[in-house]
């Protein structure tokens, strides 16, 4: 008997259902659950700095990440952070977009992709 060897999936691993970029991907929903998640179920305190961040290149040990917008203080509204991560992909569909979240309080920092484009994710 011969064990398979495959790669577990991750929460966050994103895989293209359609070609059109509009189609509702299931794994987007997580993605976007994930983010409500840390946002409104205390993970994420209010006063953390959250920045949203965009590359067109992803390079195995230096990515030159550009900041969308400017960096906002987390109030408890997540819609916000919606809105502004939805304007990022409008405007960079084409490049890679991360959520970064900070709190000083804590010298703690996290971050995660959460859009790849159609042609890195293929």
């Amino acid at each position: 008997m011969q064990a398979s060897l495959r790669q577990p999936e991750t929460p966050f691993q994103h895989k293209p259902t359609h070609a059109d970029p509009t189609h509702a991907d299931p794994t987007r929903a997580r993605v976007f659950a994930q983010i409500e998640h840390c946002l409104t179920d205390g993970v994420v305190r209010q006063g953390c700095v959250i920045r949203i961040e965009h590359t067109s290149t992803m390079a195995p040990r230096y990515s030159p990440w550009q900041t969308w917008g400017t960096p906002v203080c987390f109030n408890g509204d997540s819609q916000q952070i919606h809105d502004q991560l939805a304007a990022c992909e409008a405007a960079h569909g084409d490049h890679h977009i991360r959520l970064s979240i900070e709190d000083y309080s804590c010298h703690s920092r996290f971050s995660f992709v959460v859009h790849k484009p159609l042609a890195a994710a293929a």
